[in-house]
């Protein structure tokens, strides 16, 4: 009777570790990996961890207390006592290096089990998160803007068109102010989204806000320096600067084909110098009543920018004149 023979697959291979693997493991490795004994005293460090750290002598560092090196001592503290307890925990928080300086840290600290199942030490991997955390905050602040600057359109458009509706002499009026008024902010919002930033220069501005109003040839002549505007400050400046064309054009220089006019800025001394002079116009006559558009025009102004307006209805032209500080042109005023 013969009897086959069963081949069997011969056991895998065991790969074996040995401890300069394990070495040039840890210190190839972008986390920072430290051991601790049961009472939270470091006894390993890798080199990743003391190039994150920016540790120079890793003796010293060796059998000192773990959680006190973090900001937010008890809550490290907590995730020691919980590893000890065989729980793994995930922090995150400041932690100071050896050169002092703070950085933003993501630890996970594990228990290390004996042969019988118990934590015998803990081992904690972190990860320096300090660059992500701060495109985080600048990614909220850039959202907290963006809804700052919503609000201010909304109160805006809304002041915009229950003034103009109240004060046109007809509802066709009305409607064609409003129109006009929303036009000149959404053209202003426009050149801030084209520049893609929180920042315009003013002449880009000023000739944003002119250019609906202007022939060829020119009829305006605008002579100033480019400074950047916050957005606040460009909205400001972009609605004045269309109210006074829109006066141009139905009571002042623009209602006369001779007429132009002149825009000129400069700064000096800490503050902006800006000058609105119509010539060669019909006579002008200081109003009987301040109406909307001049009152966006003060509040623009004045009132967001912190300016000294001058209105002079002089026979040759209305004349405006704003005097503004430079720090309200950075900072927005005090919108």
């Amino acid at each position: 009777m013969s009897v086959e023979r069963v081949s069997r697959p011969s056991p895998p291979a065991t790969v074996l570790i040995d401890a300069e693997f394990t070495r040039a493991l840890l210190a190839n490795s972008s986390d920072a990996i430290e051991v601790l004994d049961l009472a939270g005293r470091v006894t390993f460090i890798s080199d990743g961890a003391l190039r994150a750290l920016a540790i120079r002598d890793a003796d010293a560092r060796i059998g000192t207390a773990w959680a006190p090196s973090w900001h937010d001592g008890a809550q490290a503290s907590d995730a020691v006592a919980r590893a000890k307890a065989g729980a793994a925990t995930a922090l995150e928080g400041e932690r100071r290096g050896g050169d002092g300086k703070p950085r933003w840290w993501e630890a996970t600290v594990s228990p290390i089990l004996d042969g019988g199942g118990k934590p015998a030490r803990l081992l904690v991997v972190a990860r320096d998160v300090s660059e992500v955390r701060l495109a985080r905050e600048a990614q909220q602040k850039l959202v907290q803007k963006l809804h700052h600057r919503e609000k201010n359109v909304l109160a805006m458009a809304m002041a915009i068109a229950s003034q103009s509706l109240a004060r046109a002499n007809s509802i066709a009026e009305g409607r064609m102010a409003v129109e006009q008024r929303l036009m000149a902010l959404a053209e202003a919002h426009n050149l801030l989204r084209e520049g893609g930033s929180d920042v315009v220069g003013l002449h880009r501005i000023v000739e944003r806000a002119i250019a609906p109003y202007d022939t060829v040839p020119s009829r305006f002549r605008v002579d100033g320096g480019d400074l950047p505007l916050s957005s606040t400050s460009a909205l400001a400046v972009a609605m004045a600067v269309h109210e006074l064309c829109t006066n141009a054009v139905k009571h002042g220089a623009l209602a006369a084909k001779s007429g132009h006019v002149a825009i000129a800025w400069r700064a000096e001394a800490a503050r902006l110098r800006w000058t609105w002079r119509e010539f060669d116009g019909p006579a002008v006559s200081p109003p009987q009543r301040r109406g909307f558009g001049l009152r966006v025009i003060e509040a623009g102004f004045r009132d967001q920018l912190h300016g000294i307006v001058e209105m002079s209805f002089e026979p040759t032209g209305l004349v405006c004149t704003v005097d503004i500080p430079l720090t309200a042109l950075h900072g927005g005023g005090a919108g």
